[in-house]
């Protein structure tokens, strides 16, 4: 099938052209329309490439390299990873963490030792100071378990993060809106869609 007319063919073509910005060749009004399955006239492709010019880009981000940083030094493999934000969080945790578990046990050994002196006066010793000795040491083993996540939680993101650093987050995918030749069931230039990624 021919296109009714010049002008829907060189409507085709600039639309082509405005979306793809490639170069098109718009027939001028003293020549003949494109025969059937004629795509010499449409320059809608991408430009070429050779091999020798396309080099594969290194990997210059080590995730094993980031994750010892981070096991050696907690936030140290976010500092590497170029994640700077991170490092005030994994600070901030770490630090109440720690200090958490030390408080609750030096509180914890308070309350053992008034306990235990507890059970001189009386065998059955104060069941006030027991429970309380045992809710400080299960703050102080709670505070133990949540330093240990952050502490494993911290070598997973680095290396993950590390993994990623190479990966292209930009707007890179486009629309372009070319014209094609036709097939055998259905000959003619026709207007296709491909998505570039």
């Amino acid at each position: 099938m021919i296109f009714p007319s010049r002008w829907m063919t060189a409507l085709i073509l600039a639309l082509g052209q405005a979306t793809a910005g490639a170069q098109v060749f718009t027939p001028s009004d003293s020549a003949r329309s494109p025969a059937i399955g004629d795509t010499s006239r449409f320059a809608h492709t991408r430009p070429q490439t050779s091999p020798d010019t396309v080099k594969a880009h290194p990997a210059t981000h080590s995730p094993s390299l980031a994750m010892a940083l981070s096991a050696i030094l907690p936030g140290a493999g976010q500092v590497y990873n170029r994640s700077y934000w991170k490092v005030p969080v994994i600070a901030g945790l770490g630090g109440y963490f720690v200090y958490e578990f030390f408080n609750n046990n030096k509180t914890y050994k308070d309350y053992r030792e008034r306990y235990q002196a507890s059970l001189v006066s009386n065998p059955a010793g104060n069941r006030g100071l027991l429970n309380l000795r045992d809710f400080y040491k299960g703050q102080r083993d709670s505070f133990g378990w949540y330093f240990l996540i952050l502490y494993v939680v911290n070598i997973a993101d680095a290396y993950v993060d590390a993994s990623l650093f190479e990966f292209d987050v930009s707007g890179s995918l486009a629309v372009r809106l070319v014209p094609e030749s036709g097939t055998s069931a259905n000959p003619g230039p026709r207007l296709g869609i491909r998505l570039l990624f």
